[in-house]
């Protein structure tokens, strides 16, 4: 769509973290149920294994469960859809499209013209034969277009067009080699006329390094101008986003900062940005530590940061599910999903959780098209002021904060106090930021120090009988 379209299906337990594996939370929330309280699309592709009944059942109860949105791996390209000329095949994207809807999910249309995956009649017959390829491109887009008028929300219309070498048009295309950039152009000409309600994108990688002149991303910021000044329809951009950990110096290639950069430019553009393919992988062969991991997590969840705090982002889609069905290994890198060689959940997984759990919108920020949702959120910050200014009045502590109440169960914190009411006896956890336990006491009725607690930001949990009570808090 051109718009973001509202959010539904939001599914909250009594408890407000779901956490993988050891780090677990007994909670009933998924990734899900929190992106669509947040406004936004999570989700992860449908591997090519999926297709072929290659993939073990947990496989796609995980998939339905933790996200909204889906892509497939190979099954809408140009090779898969059109192997013969004007022989399409439709059976595998049909398959996932009814998938999606039957579980509510988004899909993404994944991609109409790329150099890559271009079936070899294409270049054999009509290689250099500028008005052949014209027609067999728009053919091509509006037979497949079509099939799924009204199906498929997003296409990425053109892929990596862009050398990644310098900033200049992929020469390496049969699609550039035989009729020029004017390819681009002329495939968002053709897809929006076929479907004028989906959002159509350009899609690429590299373009978390910067946007200046020299790098890709500023050559399409350079190009996205001339789209929007020229009438072409183009509403996003995607960032594949395929990042990688050094190990030397302990840090990722790409900047979420840039990243950031480039969405900010965008929006002046009435463009959108959309995280469409990622995964932090590290190199094979080398012992993936478990700080590691947790550093891993880290940088998951800053790139999510762009998508829940910028008003033009909204979809983070990540290139797999678990390590074992990767592409990453053609790449010479490992272990860069949010799901481990048996599904079960990474750090990567707790730290997105934990965020999308605990992200408050700013006061000034407000995401397309949920101007009332946004308003009604800052009126609620102001009656929380309220009830923080009466809290101050009802303790003699010097209270942090006030975090929240739960029909009768409340709990406050000061120092490094927490004191409970509302409960004969309660149970007290403490995790950090990554979802992991760090204290727990039993059978609390009044108060409980929590020693040997560093200071930091933390979830703390009470639990009485069936009603939970979790809030973030900061020790100092």
């Amino acid at each position: 769509m051109s718009t973001k379209q509202t959010l539904a299906g939001v599914v909250l337990g009594t408890s407000l973290l779901c956490l993988g594996a050891a780090n677990a939370l007994a909670a009933d929330e998924t990734l899900r149920s929190l992106a669509e309280k947040n406004n936004i699309y999570i989700g992860a592709i449908l591997n090519s294994q999926w297709f072929s009944g290659g993939l073990p059942g947990n496989y796609e109860q995980i998939h339905k469960t933790q996200f909204n949105i889906v892509v497939a791996e190979n099954e809408m390209k140009f090779d898969a859809t059109e192997p013969n000329e004007g022989q399409f095949n439709y059976g595998n994207g049909d398959r996932m499209v009814k998938y999606a809807k039957a579980n509510g999910m988004r899909v993404r249309g994944h991609a109409l013209a790329w150099h890559s995956q271009v079936p070899g009649w294409v270049s054999q017959k009509y290689s250099g034969k500028k008005n052949e390829l014209l027609r067999v491109l728009k053919n091509h887009i509006e037979k497949v277009v079509g099939h799924w008028k009204g199906q498929i929300d997003e296409w990425d219309v053109v892929n990596e067009a862009i050398s990644n070498n310098e900033p200049m048009w992929r020469s390496q295309s049969v699609w550039y080699q035989g009729i020029g950039p004017e390819f681009i152009d002329s495939a968002f000409v053709w897809t929006h006329a076929v479907d004028p309600d989906a959002e159509l994108c350009y899609n690429d990688y590299n373009l978390e390094q910067g946007i200046n002149p020299k790098a890709k991303a500023g050559f399409l910021l350079e190009q996205v101008k001339r789209w929007v000044a020229n009438g072409i329809p183009i509403t996003c951009v995607g960032s594949q986003t395929h990042v990688e950990d050094t190990t030397t110096d302990k840090h990722f290639i790409g900047s979420p900062d840039s990243l950031r950069s480039l969405a900010k430019e965008l929006a002046k553009l009435n463009i959108k940005l959309k995280i469409t393919e990622l995964d932090i992988g590290f190199k094979s062969g080398i012992n993936v530590s478990k700080s590691d991991l947790e550093r891993q997590g880290k940088t998951f969840r800053e790139y999510l940061d762009i998508i829940l705090e910028e008003p033009n982002a909204d979809t983070y889609l990540i290139w797999g599910v678990s390590d074992k069905w990767s592409w990453l290994g053609g790449l010479n890198r490992q272990k860069g999903l949010i799901y481990d060689d048996n599904l079960k959940p990474k750090p990567a997984f707790d730290s997105i959780m934990v965020r999308l759990q605990n992200f408050e919108p700013p006061q000034d920020t407000t995401k397309q098209d949920t101007t009332a949702t946004d308003t009604t959120k800052t009126d609620t910050t102001k009656t929380d002021t309220t009830k923080t200014d009466t809290t101050a009045q009802d303790t003699s502590k010097q209270a942090i904060a006030h975090l929240g109440s739960l029909e009768a169960l409340s709990m406050h914190f000061a120092g490094r106090t927490l004191s409970v009411t509302g409960a004969v006896a309660a149970k007290v956890e403490v995790f950090d930021m990554q979802g992991r336990p760090v204290f727990s006491a039993k059978g609390v009725n009044g108060s409980v120090e929590l020693k040997g607690v560093s200071e930091g930001l933390y979830i703390v949990r009470v639990r009485s009988g069936s009603t939970n009570l979790t809030q973030k808090i900061a020790i100092k």
